[in-house]
């Protein structure tokens, strides 16, 4: 018997009791994709997966994605990427582990984000490289009204680098680069399932705001991230091998601790499942 139980933060809930080879029945992936809309994050224990596997149990979510980057991708399963953020002593350490440690939401320079990603862990530290998780329906309706008057109808430019982005991307190839044009997303985004408005952010990839002078768009941008900083809105998971834990990029954001020792390995499987254009 499936149960959903609620983490007791502001966001998240473990789902006990699923038999991973039985997530896409329809009764049992009507139930994931519910907790996720009401949750915004699941977490699912269980034992390491192939990649196969790993895309086949994301399918109950939705369908997955190929990831832009062609070097993550895991050989005959293009739909699963294989995140490598070993910190090496030699300052090899994967660039997109580094930029992990800012908060963020994945794939918002595209002009259909991913509706979620799944990370499945198949090797992990000893210690730390808990990732953290941002409430952004909470995040939005915390801001004084005055505030959300402000930005109600503003749109925002997203790109793949971005100078307010604290550390610089993995380089893309040509053909990557033709397939991420900047893109302009609203500031706030209503989520089709619940109806909920969400304040969405993306300091790695959110450029400016469409009207404003650089300067008044940096300090607006600036407030609006002061508030998602804020510990109120955050939940922490701690990873066990062979965690999936699924997140809404629709109405969260997510960073990585990068406190675990140097060279342990930290490896996971990701998958993105489509989505649809914000609004």
């Amino acid at each position: 018997m499936i149960e959903v139980v609620p983490l007791g933060g502001p966001l998240g809930a473990r789902v006990e009791g699923l038999d991973r080879r039985m997530a896409n029945e329809s009764a049992i992936a009507k139930i994931l994709t519910r907790a996720l809309a009401e949750h915004l994050l699941v977490v699912i224990p269980g034992a390491p997966m192939t990649p196969a596997e790993t895309r086949d149990f994301a399918a109950a979510f939705g369908k997955p994605q190929t990831q832009l980057l062609r070097y993550k991708r895991s050989g005959a399963v293009p739909e699963v990427s294989v995140m490598v953020s070993t910190l090496m002593a030699d300052g090899t350490t994967d660039k997109t582990a580094i930029r992990a440690e800012d908060w963020h939401t994945d794939d918002s320079y595209f002009a259909m984000p991913a509706k979620a990603t799944l990370l499945h862990s198949i090797e992990i530290p000893s210690h730390g490289g808990s990732t953290w998780f941002c409430n952004m329906h909470s995040v939005y309706e915390a801001l004084p009204e005055a505030t959300r008057k402000r930005i109600e109808g503003r749109r925002a430019i997203h790109g793949y680098d971005t100078p307010r982005a604290r550390n610089r991307p993995s380089p893309r190839t040509s053909e990557e680069i033709a397939e991420t044009p900047d893109v302009e997303h609203p500031l706030v985004r209503t989520h089709p399932e619940t109806g909920r408005k969400a304040l969405y952010l993306n300091p790695n990839r959110l450029d400016r705001i469409v009207g404003l002078e650089r300067a008044e768009s940096d300090a607006l941008l600036d407030e609006l991230a002061d508030e998602a900083r804020k510990p109120r809105h955050h939940f922490g998971h701690v990873w066990n091998k062979g965690d999936i834990v699924v997140w809404d990029n629709r109405a969260t954001m997510h960073r990585v601790m990068i406190d675990y020792p140097l060279g342990e390995k930290r490896i996971m499987q990701r998958v993105l499942i489509e989505g649809d254009r914000p609004v």
